[in-house]
């Protein structure tokens, strides 16, 4: 019994589409890095009533975000970060474990029809966070500036370079971050469509100087498992 009432719970799975845009703002003034990726978010959440149509909702779900990194739009970013590279575009991966844990509250249009609204933290870890750089044209000593100071790297044209943000040799993204958010959505029978928005509460660079944090959306579907 919570709160003098049966708790109730209902088992959740839910897919749906997620855009996340990161902005870096620098200490010394300089015009703040803006850049945007899309992806997919997939997993399982707990609803579970505590009091009449209130309750808690944890849940476990992964989103993959990609982004395609073109050179000619923010030179002066790269060449800060990659002296020495010329490289035309690059491909941005990442893959990250969320825990959410959020208050729900929802309310009965008619017997298929309600509405619900939600808002918690989520609690994020990102094991994969990786560039590849490809049709590169840089010279052989090319330098990568990190964390940990310039370190040289040795490609010839043509060929591909991986930098690895988070577990690399100069890792410049923390893999840890939670965010604050909420959202709404209309339960149609089984079926849940929800759309929300999160921001993120921590800097997850690593570079002196810097502040980097997200923002996202995401819209998708839930399959209602479990009676009322």
């Amino acid at each position: 019994m919570l709160l003098g009432t049966q708790a109730k719970a209902q088992f959740h799975i839910g897919v749906g589409y997620l855009n996340s845009t990161e902005i870096t703002r620098y200490n010394n003034g300089d015009k703040p890095f803006s850049e945007m990726m899309h992806g997919f978010y997939l997993g399982g959440t707990f609803n579970i009533k505590v009091a009449g149509d209130f309750g808690i909702a944890p849940g476990f779900y992964i989103d993959a975000l990609f982004q395609e990194e073109l050179y000619r739009e923010q030179p002066a970013y790269y060449q800060s970060r990659f002296p020495g590279f010329k490289f035309e575009s690059g491909i941005y991966r990442e893959l990250a474990l969320n825990v959410p844990v959020n208050l729900t509250y929802d309310f009965e249009i008619n017997d298929n029809v309600r509405i619900f609204v939600y808002g918690g933290v989520n609690l994020q870890f990102t094991p994969l966070s990786r560039t590849t750089y490809r049709e590169g044209t840089a010279a052989p000593g090319g330098v990568v500036i990190t964390p940990r100071g310039p370190r040289t790297i040795f490609i010839v044209n043509g060929e591909t370079y991986k930098y690895d943000h988070v577990w690399g040799e100069g890792p410049d993204m923390r893999p840890f971050n939670v965010y604050a958010g909420g959202g709404v959505g209309v339960r149609l029978g089984d079926i849940r469509i929800m759309a929300g928005y999160d921001h993120s509460l921590l800097n997850i660079s690593r570079i002196d100087g810097e502040r980097t944090g997200r923002s996202q959306f995401k819209i998708g579907v839930n399959f209602v498992l479990g009676d009322d």
